[in-house]
């Protein structure tokens, strides 16, 4: 039983390593929380999750052989991913102008279940997620001396990155109950500013990583 506690604490620790960098995924769901309170923001949480702990897998199963295949697409990742995320942003901010006046402005609300979907595709489409996890589910798994040892990594990754998702929702959520809609408004048009620019930054390191190929 003690042997568990090395994949235990390397998967948490996987699992917040790949989480808690705030780049366009957590700023979209620090929005979702605002925006459409926490229950949406969960949902949204347990999209971004569910690839983590998939992708955690997928790694730790198949150790460092799909490392260099993943690399060999790594341009093309990233600008679709870059892509998508701009567009989201612009879709937004469409949202918002359609309703300038409003006291109690549409900037995007969406079902739970759209809201698991969005951000379930949003991170599925980054493979430096998958990557990361090889680097690590293979080095550490080989080290346990315990044959759940990789599920136990798995599920201690998929369980911290849902913890830290969550708490960006759930601290979305509070803020969110404490502002007044024209205030959302702001925040929705800031947020939306924020997810363009952070799909800029991914979209060129993408058409940089196929420049130098």
């Amino acid at each position: 039983m003690d042997a568990l506690w090395v994949p235990a604490v390397a998967g948490a620790l996987a699992g917040l390593g790949v989480a808690m960098p705030l780049g366009a995924i957590g700023a979209l769901l620090l929005r979702e929380g605002i925006v459409n309170g926490f229950r949406v923001g969960a949902a949204a949480a347990a999209g971004v999750a569910t690839v983590d702990l998939l992708y955690c897998a997928v790694a730790t199963a198949t150790g460092a052989l799909l490392a260099s295949a993943i690399e060999g697409f790594r341009g093309p990742f990233l600008i679709a991913s870059g892509v998508l995320v701009v567009g989201i942003g612009i879709l937004q901010l469409l949202r918002i102008r359609r309703d300038p006046g409003s006291d109690a402005p549409d900037v995007g609300r969406i079902s739970a279940l759209r809201a698991f979907v969005r951000f379930f595709g949003l991170t599925a489409i980054n493979p430096m997620t998958l990557i990361y996890f090889i680097a690590l589910g293979g080095a550490v798994t080989a080290r346990s001396t315990s044959a759940a040892g990789p599920v136990v990594f798995v599920a201690a990754a998929g369980i911290a990155s849902f913890a830290w998702q969550l708490m960006l929702a759930g601290a979305g959520a509070a803020f969110g109950h404490l502002i007044g809609p024209r205030a959302t408004r702001i925040i929705g048009i800031a947020a939306s500013i924020v997810v363009i620019g952070l799909g800029a930054v991914v979209l060129a390191e993408g058409i940089g990583a196929l420049a130098t190929r």
